[in-house]
């Protein structure tokens, strides 16, 4: 790129990242380069045919991602029809990323061990996708910085807030969605060695779109329906009336179900989610555990002081020893990682499921909720889910609430009336 491309460009905004020209007509780019496009060429007259309105709305930084480079003109610039210039985080980003759930609740605690996570919102599961780029080019690293950056001078939104960065995240969470960036980190590894680092937040993401939360309906099986063919960790949903004569099913069956059978089987009247030999679970955690689970236990109760320095240990009510596990599920292919992460997600990080724990505490019918948990991607077809149960006391999972009502009739009402 000529010397001339790199003088400073007004209105490009504040950035650290030096030698950023603006675009020009008959420069030859290569991949990640960066520029600073305002829709006019050197000359001064627009280099498409644009109004000053959309010559507006396509304005600001840009990076190369074409993988041969190109001389510039007006059809392949930012604006042009064939354009190879981007404002998208197009990165890969390196094994070792991850993704953070956790519940934003208030935590209520009762006396004998009961307590209530109310969240503070309907939408208050929130998630952190961690990025690292590892081992990367100095001109990649470079661009992706650059990227980083000007996504703080954007301010397309309502009182000109940022409009944060496109980003198609890593299976099976790949839909792409508006994230926002508040701080990144680039350390100098070796010479043309680079790493970066960051987190992205989403805004908009909303729990009441069973669909298309992070893991998107299309990455599932869809509808449950007869007759198609299910494997291990598959999931699908049941909804309306099924295919299978004569099989009908209450509202509260309807929802997610996750496939346990051992071998692909076709889906008949017998094995169905509301069948009486079900391979389908929607409420039970049925995920092996790794070997070598550490539970950590610490029951409750009141310890008095006396004047001699001893202490007086006695009962602090009930359910004194509910279990709270921390554990990692290790090892596991692409598609358990993503039904594991799925439960999870569809159980919003507040809602009860069943669970056994290991030996010796492997009692049937206890209930747990999971607040929080990470996927971290450690290589191809190889995942680890790290979750935190807490164990609650009272099991609602199958209970049913009655309600008897007493309807009383004004005397003069029945009289007028009848």
């Amino acid at each position: 790129m000529a010397s001339s491309a790199y003088s400073y460009v007004l209105g490009s905004g504040d950035i650290n990242t030096a030698r950023v020209g603006s675009f020009e007509v008959g420069e030859t780019y290569k991949l990640y380069d960066p520029i600073f496009f305002s829709g006019y060429t050197v000359a001064g007259s627009p280099s498409v045919e644009h109004t000053a309105e959309s010559l507006g709305a396509v304005s600001g930084h840009y990076y190369y991602k074409g993988t041969s480079s190109s001389v510039a003109t007006a059809a392949n610039s930012p604006a042009g029809a064939a354009s190879m210039w981007t404002q998208k985080m197009e990165f890969e980003p390196s094994y070792g990323s991850s993704v953070t759930y956790e519940n934003q609740s208030y935590d209520i605690t009762f006396g004998d061990g009961y307590y209530s996570l109310l969240s503070k919102s309907e939408n208050s599961l929130k998630v952190n996708f961690n990025l690292n780029f590892n081992k990367r080019s100095d001109r990649e690293a470079k661009a992706l910085i650059f990227l980083l950056e000007s996504s703080f001078n954007k301010g397309e939104k309502p009182s000109g807030a940022y409009t944060g960065i496109y980003h198609t995240p890593f299976a099976p969470y790949n839909n792409e969605h508006e994230f926002y960036i508040e701080e990144f980190d680039r350390s100098f590894d070796y010479p043309n060695v680079n790493t970066v680092a960051t987190k992205l937040f989403r805004e908009d993401a909303s729990i009441l779109n069973w669909q298309e939360y992070y893991i998107p309906f299309s990455a599932t099986k869809g509808y449950f329906e007869e007759g198609e063919s299910y494997t291990t960790h598959d999931i699908a949903y049941l909804s309306g009336t099924l295919n299978i004569a004569n099989d009908r099913f209450k509202p509260h069956q309807s929802g997610w179900y996750y496939y346990s059978g051992d071998s692909t089987t076709v889906a008949d009247t017998i094995n169905s989610p509301t069948g009486t030999n079900s391979l389908w679970t929607k409420k039970e955690f049925y995920f092996n555990l790794n070997k070598g689970v550490s539970i950590k236990e610490a029951p409750r109760f009141l310890k008095q002081p006396t004047q001699s320095d001893y202490y007086i240990r006695t009962k602090d009510g009930l359910n004194k020893s509910l279990l709270n596990l921390t554990f990692s599920l290790e090892g596991r292919d692409d598609n358990e990682a993503k039904a594991i992460v799925h439960f999870l997600e569809s159980h919003k990080g507040r809602t009860q499921f069943d669970f056994t724990p290991p030996a010796p505490y492997d009692l049937t019918g206890k209930a747990f909720v999971c607040p929080k948990w990470e996927h971290s991607l450690v290589f191809k077809d190889n995942n680890n889910i790290s979750v935190n149960f807490i164990e609650n006391p009272i099991n609602l999972i199958d209970q049913s609430v009655a309600f008897k009502s007493l309807v009383t009739a004004d005397p003069y009402f029945s009289t007028n009336f009848s």
